[in-house]
């Protein structure tokens, strides 16, 4: 049962989640992540550390786990909708449990062709004793028997295409039918293609302490795969890197996990040595950082946010790059005032909190909120604006930024708030081809989906 969207503990839904080091099973792992993220609302990355933290697990284990787990998140509604063709009960009439085992199981068996079939079911139907539904195992079984003997295939050519679009690319069609009202078939379908595909993985180079090259021989030591960026400077494409806690390079605080999309942000803020710079949502911090970097820690940055966790670890983060031009702050950016006057500022980052459309691919829960979540948005986005221009100094520049891709959160809004504040006026990005503002999708730049622009105050 669930009750409020949480989990009631009874016979059928307990989790015996494990806290202590014990023999573990990859699958029991993803299906206990799943439930947390799924029916918990927890952010999939937190969820599945946390597990990981609590057990102890070799290499492999974790791997397996983290590719199930993973999986089905990016999958889920083409998942579903294998499962709803085969089920006798309706989706929703399902234990939680069962759902989630039912979905891991068939990701084993139509994307994951190293898993044997016979495997995959043994250990689906394995997993409702370990969970205690073992009264769902003889469903389970008949559901992916099933399936196997339709030869592991199924049919959209009754939907429509936004609808077959969503079971290809397991991303919802209203999602889809918005962009595709916005932008080019083709860069909609570039951002569906790379959000179920593995992310690449950015660093920025801290040019204040270590050159490119030496910082890129330094990782090429420890194994990692390293491809310096020419676009963007001190940037480079990461493979192979294990955990990047571990590394030299980051140890000593010559590097730092940044997509190249919020490093091409900051540099059409373009901060200077003796800038007094405010970033007004900075968590988790990157974008600080690079600003820094671009004025040589030389100058003022002032980073706020409204949690005080996260300023903690952007405190640890800018000491161990050695940024002492940083300072933090517990704020809420749309506040028009504060007690203590924080004055006016040069350069102004107003990176907003979004749906984040345009990262699903890194954090693919996103795209299953109902829309409904995210309709307020705009309304926070523009009191956030507002409230950050009128601490922009006359000749500044303010970058408003945001990963997702839906105009009513980027160009528009920012369109309505120079219509309403005279004041206020548009700055051509002159290296960019979208003159006062920039939407990158994957097929541009091979980056996160992502927008910014740049305003002045004159």
């Amino acid at each position: 049962m669930k009750e409020n969207g949480k989990l009631k503990n009874n016979d059928n839904n307990k989790l015996n989640i494990q806290k202590s080091k014990s023999q573990v099973n990859p699958r029991k792992i993803a299906v206990e992540a799943l439930l947390k993220v799924n029916n918990d609302g927890g952010y999939s990355t937190v969820v599945i550390d946390n597990l990981f933290n609590s057990m102890d697990i070799n290499k492999k284990d974790k791997s397996f786990a983290s590719v199930l787990f993973y999986g089905v998140l990016e999958r889920k509604l083409t998942l579903d909708y294998i499962i709803q063709k085969y089920s006798s009960k309706p989706l929703n009439k399902l234990s939680p449990i069962v759902k989630e085992i039912l979905r891991i199981s068939i990701l084993q068996l139509y994307f994951m062709d190293s898993v044997p079939d016979n495997a995959a079911v043994d250990e689906g139907v394995k997993l409702t004793r370990k969970l205690k539904v073992t009264s769902a195992s003889g469903f389970v079984n008949a559901v992916l028997r099933s399936f196997i003997r339709d030869g592991k295939d199924f049919d959209t050519s009754n939907l429509n295409e936004y609808e077959q679009l969503e079971i290809k690319y397991s991303c919802p069609s209203w999602i889809i039918k918005k962009l595709m009202e916005s932008y080019d078939k083709y860069k909609v379908i570039s951002l569906l293609e790379y959000s179920i595909k593995k992310p690449n993985l950015y660093a920025k180079v801290n040019t204040l302490k270590v050159s490119v090259n030496d910082c890129i021989k330094s990782l090429e030591k420890q194994g990692v795969n390293c491809i310096k960026q020419n676009d963007v400077e001190g940037c480079i494409l990461l493979s192979s890197v294990g955990s990047i806690n571990k590394l030299e390079a980051f140890k000593n605080g010559w590097i730092y996990i940044q997509d190249k999309s919020s490093q091409l942000c900051v540099s059409a803020l373009s901060p200077k040595p003796g800038d007094r710079m405010l970033d007004v949502c900075s968590a988790p911090g990157s974008k600080t950082f690079t600003s820094a970097i671009y004025m040589q820690n030389k100058g003022e940055i002032l980073a706020c946010d409204v949690f005080e966790e996260k300023l903690k670890k952007i405190q640890q983060s800018k000491n161990r790059l050695g940024l002492d031009c940083i300072s933090v702050m517990l704020r809420d950016g749309r506040e028009q005032t504060v007690s203590k006057d924080i004055g006016m500022f040069d350069k102004i980052l107003c990176d907003v909190p979004c749906s984040g459309i345009g990262i699903i691919s890194k954090k693919p829960e996103i795209k299953y909120k109902d829309k409904d979540e995210i309709k307020n948005l705009p309304s926070i986005q523009y009191d956030i604006l507002k409230a950050s221009a009128k601490r922009l100094k006359k000749g500044g520049i303010l970058v408003y930024s945001t990963c997702t891709l839906i105009p009513e959160e980027n160009y528009l809004l920012v369109e309505n708030f120079l219509n309403e504040n005279n004041e206020f006026k548009k700055v051509s990005l002159d290296s960019h081809n979208n003159g006062w503002y920039t939407t990158l999708f994957p097929c541009d730049k091979d980056t996160d989906g992502f927008f910014y622009c740049t305003i002045t105050r004159e």
